[in-house]
């Protein structure tokens, strides 16, 4: 008993020194108004990422989950402020240049020069607890304004530990928040059930903005938003042409195929034939839009058969004309 009352005098004590009590800001006030979070990244006109969040991509081995990390982090480059930082946990150090040399790719910058928005880190041959501190320090250091971490699982001892997870994860959330990021994970599936693995996935999925689930079908992967806390996005599918990932096969709804049929109609008016350079070029300056978004919307053309891809270049087709007699 008398332990007991000399451990509550001391709590008592200790809460008297604090001139404001930490749990009060915890405390919701609505009278404070609260700005929305900062998109990171979108898809279509919906939210993905948000900065001061965590996000985790899944999916089983080989289903191109690192060639989705290239394609949003050019996304994330080409139309937002701020950089990319890229840690990579599993692969060897030439996979490692081959990620960092494809996004500079997408990006049409020097394949053999460094660019200040964009860091890869080979992490492969540090131990687990290295690998946390050092993407601790560069998130400090570089302020980046999306990160992908390519192998969560490897920053932790046992990814079954629920100790462990939750710490990790509770790291991951704090790094955001602090540094106001979006940090992206990147963890298997079982093979059996398609589960992310161990008490670590339970926990970055509790935790997530948005889960992806990265499926392979052959040609291509589909990307489907398993959870997210905001508006659900469309799934999306992509492809590995000429060695870099380019989006394909996304749906394109009624009222945007209008939209995206008007603007080929003014750009290749009167029987024009375009290289797609020259058509990218136009198309962006036409909608002023990023270089990435027009990819997207020639893609979204092509598929849907608003233009023509022919050997001469990419043109608009002919109406047919029904009251045209052939004879």
């Amino acid at each position: 008993m008398k332990n007991e009352r000399g451990f509550i005098d001391k709590i008592k004590a200790d809460a008297n020194k604090m001139t404001e009590p930490k749990y009060l800001q915890t405390v919701d006030d609505l009278s404070i108004e609260i700005l929305e979070p900062v998109p990171v990244l979108k898809h279509g006109d919906n939210v993905m990422f948000t900065r001061g969040n965590i996000s985790t991509i899944g999916g089983k081995a080989k289903s191109r989950k690192t060639f989705l990390i290239v394609l949003l982090a050019a996304d994330f480059l080409e139309n937002a402020d701020g950089g990319v930082l890229i840690v990579d946990t599993e692969m060897a150090l030439a996979h490692t240049y081959k990620t960092a040399r494809r996004v500079h790719r997408l990006m049409e910058w020097d394949t053999r020069r460094n660019n200040d928005r964009l860091t890869v880190l080979s992490l492969r041959e540090e131990a687990p607890s290295v690998r946390a501190g050092i993407l601790s320090k560069e998130i400090e250091a570089r302020r980046p304004g999306l990160v992908f971490l390519d192998g969560v699982r490897d920053i932790v001892n046992d990814f079954n530990n629920v100790a462990e997870s939750t710490q990790t994860v509770g790291m991951l959330m704090k790094l955001s928040s602090e540094f106001d990021c979006h940090i992206c994970s990147v963890l298997h599936e079982n093979k059996g059930n398609g589960q992310l693995r161990g008490h670590l996935g339970t926990e970055v999925i509790n935790k997530s903005e948005t889960v992806l689930s990265v499926t392979n079908n052959g040609d291509s992967s589909m990307v489907e938003p398993v959870y997210t806390r905001n508006t659900p996005f469309d799934a999306f599918s992509f492809r590995v042409n000429d060695g870099l990932p380019e989006y394909c096969g996304t749906p394109v709804k009624p009222a945007k195929e209008d939209k995206i049929r008007k603007v080929f109609e003014i750009i290749l008016a009167d029987e024009v034939t375009l290289s797609y350079s020259d058509l990218r070029s136009k198309v962006m300056e036409f909608e002023c839009i990023a270089l990435s978004t027009a990819k997207r919307r020639i893609e979204a053309a092509v598929d849907g058969g608003i233009i023509i891809k022919g050997q001469g270049g990419y043109y608009f087709p002919k109406p047919i004309n029904d009251n045209v007699n052939p004879f």
